[in-house]
């Protein structure tokens, strides 16, 4: 099992109010799993994919990951798992706009302790993966939006994590491109073995996944 939470609640503090944005969710995802995690704008899900990619470690509740327990680490030691264990996709894709392709994909192996030469080896593997073999010299201030957002995958990929949170990533895309990213994020799964949690509020969105998790007013509804 590679993800596993019991009974999660979070609570925010709002002008004195004690506000519920999770209630008691509990889930399994499963390594090689392409899960679709439903739900309106408020209805929780970013809340909980930040719980679930280690952004966030304030809340009653347990989450397990790879079996241990995820309150035991330290922040240090949530900051180095999520390096290693977690690539993220952003609807605005999130990248550094005065560097290059190149760049931008090699900086979650900034501090992973290997050589120059492996970190090119690395970026170039990445880039092939997403299509854009031939970009790593390329300024991203000159990329379309399809193409930022595979620059943006494949610097989610590049340190061989164990999930991809792909949070509304063709939110900024026209439909055509979309379905370019959609149909790459289900080759890195089906061919690579990535597993991927997919945020979304398209239902359209759901067809690539094999589960769909929806939230509804800080709920799980299965």
């Amino acid at each position: 099992m590679l993800i596993r939470l019991e009974n999660i609640t979070k609570t925010y503090e709002l002008a004195k109010q004690e506000v519920t944005v999770l209630n008691d969710v509990s889930l399994n995802i499963f390594e090689g799993d392409f899960v679709g995690i439903m739900g309106r704008s408020g209805s929780g899900k970013s809340t909980l994919v930040n719980l679930i990619g280690f952004l966030d470690k304030k809340f009653k509740g347990t989450y397990y990951f790879e079996d241990k327990l995820v309150e035991q680490y330290t922040d240090d030691d949530l900051s180095k798992i999520r390096n290693e264990n977690v690539g993220f996709v952003f609807q605005n894709f999130g990248l550094i706009k005065n560097m290059t392709v190149g760049q931008n994909v090699e900086l979650p192996l900034l501090y992973a302790g290997i050589s120059n030469q492996e970190k090119t080896r690395l970026v170039a593997e990445s880039l092939e993966k997403v299509g854009l073999a031939d970009f790593v010299g390329q300024s991203v201030k000159l990329l379309s939006g399809g193409q930022r957002q595979r620059v943006a995958i494949a610097r989610a990929i590049v340190n061989s994590p164990k999930f991809i949170i792909a949070d509304e990533p063709t939110g900024a895309l026209d439909s055509k491109t979309s379905v370019d990213i959609m149909q790459l994020f289900t080759d890195l799964n089906t061919t690579s073995g990535v597993t991927i949690i997919l945020v979304t509020h398209d239902p359209n969105l759901m067809a690539h996944c094999n589960r769909e998790i929806r939230v509804s007013d800080g709920e799980v509804v299965l």
